[in-house]
C-alpha cells in the first residue's frame, strides 16, 4: 500500500488539466512549463501529447497558441472531458442533446454493463448488449437504450430485477442521472439550454430521434479518434496503427448476425461491417495489440463533414491530376467508384492520414 496518495493532478484527465492549466497559466508561459513547476508534473510528452489531440479536436485550438478559443472557454465551464463536452454542444447546435447528454454522461462514468466471471454468463451478457443495438453497429446505441429501458422500468417499478436480468449496475445508472442533471444545469447557466422560446429544452432535442443526427454530433466531438476498414486485408487501421482489434465488451467485436461466434470472430466482425469508416472513445494496448473501445460505425459524407479542423487549407481538396498516387482512405466498397477512372475523382484531404475520394461533379456542384 502507498504510504501517500497518489496526487489528484497525476490522476484527473490531462486534456482537462491542460485546458485548464491554458485558462490559469500567465499569458507568456506555455502549459508544460507552468506544469512542470508543480511538486509532482505529469510526464512532459504524455502533457504535449494531449496538446496535440487538443489542437487537431476541430475548434479547439490554441489561437497563436497564447489563449483558448470560444469554444475552449466554454468546455471549462463543463463537468466532463473536452472531447465529451464538444460532443455535447454540437448536440446542442444539431438539437438531440438528451441521447448524446446520456451517452457522454455514461462515457464520462463507467460502462454500465457488469462483467460477469462465469463462461456461460459472460455469453448472456453479450447477448444482452446486442439486443440493445438495434442493428446499428454501436456501442454507443447500446449505452443509449439500456439506459433508455432502465428509465422505463424504474418507473415501472422493477428496475432491480431489469439490471439483473440485463447485467446492468443499478448504481452506474443512478451516477449518470445526477451527472445528466448537473450537466444540463450547466448548459442552462451558460445559456445554451433556455426556460421557454428558442434553444428550450423542447427545441434542442428536435432531432433526439434521428440517430444519423445523434452520430454527427459524436463524430464531432470523437474526432480524431477513427478507424479505417482496410476491405483488402479485413483490418482495422488507425494513423498509427496498422491493424487494430475491436475489445472484447464490444458489440461490433463479433458479426452481429451470427449467435455462435465463428473461429476467427474478429475477421468476421470488420468483413460484416457496413461501411468503412467508425469512432471510437478509447484505445488501449495490450501484448501489442490495439484495441478500441465502445465503437460505431459512421458514413463518409459524416466523417467529410463533421472531422477535420475547423478552417481547410485551400489545398485540402485536390483535382485528380494532382492526387494520383496519394494514399486514399475512402468508404467506395458499395459504390460504383471504383470502376471508374481516377479522372473523375477528387481528392479531400482532411488532415495527414484522413483522406476520401470524391466525386468531381459534386466537387464542381460545392464550388
Amino acid at each position: 500500500m502507498l504510504e501517500f496518495q497518489t496526487p489528484e493532478l497525476l490522476r484527473m484527465p490531462l486534456q482537462e488539466l491542460c485546458l485548464h492549466t491554458k485558462l490559469l497559466a500567465p499569458i507568456n508561459c506555455s502549459v508544460v512549463d507552468f506544469l512542470m513547476k508543480a511538486p509532482d508534473p505529469p510526464p512532459a510528452l504524455i502533457v504535449k501529447n494531449a496538446l496535440q489531440m487538443l489542437k487537431v479536436s476541430r475548434g479547439i485550438q490554441f489561437r497563436w497558441e497564447l489563449y483558448l478559443t470560444e469554444l475552449g472557454y466554454h468546455l471549462t465551464e463543463l463537468p466532463v472531458e473536452p472531447h465529451l463536452g464538444k460532443m455535447v454542444l454540437c448536440a446542442v447546435v444539431l438539437k438531440c442533446l438528451d441521447p448524446v447528454l446520456t451517452i457522454a454522461c455514461a462515457l464520462a462514468y463507467r460502462d454500465p454493463f457488469v462483467l460477469p466471471t462465469l463462461a456461460s454468463q459472460k455469453r448472456a451478457a453479450m447477448l444482452c448488449r446486442k439486443r440493445f443495438t438495434a442493428g446499428t453497429f454501436s456501442d454507443h446505441m447500446v449505452l443509449l437504450r439500456a439506459f433508455q429501458a432502465w428509465q422505463k422500468a424504474r418507473s415501472d417499478g422493477w428496475e432491480r430485477a431489469f439490471c439483473e436480468k440485463n447485467f446492468l449496475s443499478q448504481a452506474t445508472m443512478q451516477i449518470i442521472v445526477g451527472m445528466r442533471t448537473q450537466l444540463l444545469g450547466q448548459l442552462r447557466a451558460s445559456g445554451f439550454v433556455r426556460a421557454r422560446g428558442g434553444a428550450d429544452i423542447r427545441d434542442v432535442n428536435a432531432n433526439s430521434e434521428n440517430w444519423a443526427v445523434v452520430k454527427a454530433a459524436l463524430v464531432a466531438g470523437m474526432y480524431p479518434n477513427l478507424v479505417h476498414v482496410d476491405r483488402e486485408s479485413l483490418v482495422l487501421t488507425a494513423p498509427k496503427e496498422k491493424k487494430v482489434r475491436f475489445h472484447p465488451t464490444s458489440v461490433l467485436s463479433q458479426p452481429q448476425y451470427k449467435k455462435i461466434p465463428p473461429v476467427n470472430s474478429q475477421t468476421a466482425a470488420v468483413q460484416a461491417l457496413p461501411t468503412d469508416w467508425l469512432i471510437y472513445d478509447e484505445m488501449t494496448r495490450a501484448h501489442r495489440i490495439a484495441n478500441i473501445r465502445c465503437c460505431s460505425v459512421v458514413t463518409p459524407i459524416t466523417v467529410a463533414l463533421f472531422c477535420g479542423p475547423a478552417r481547410l487549407p485551400s489545398n485540402a481538396l485536390q483535382a485528380s491530376s494532382s492526387c494520383q498516387g496519394d494514399r486514399v482512405s475512402s468508404d467506395s466498397s458499395d459504390s460504383e467508384m471504383e470502376d471508374r477512372t481516377t479522372s473523375n475523382v477528387s481528392l479531400l484531404k482532411l488532415d495527414e492520414w484522413l483522406h476520401l475520394k470524391l466525386d468531381s461533379e459534386v466537387c464542381n456542384l460545392s464550388l
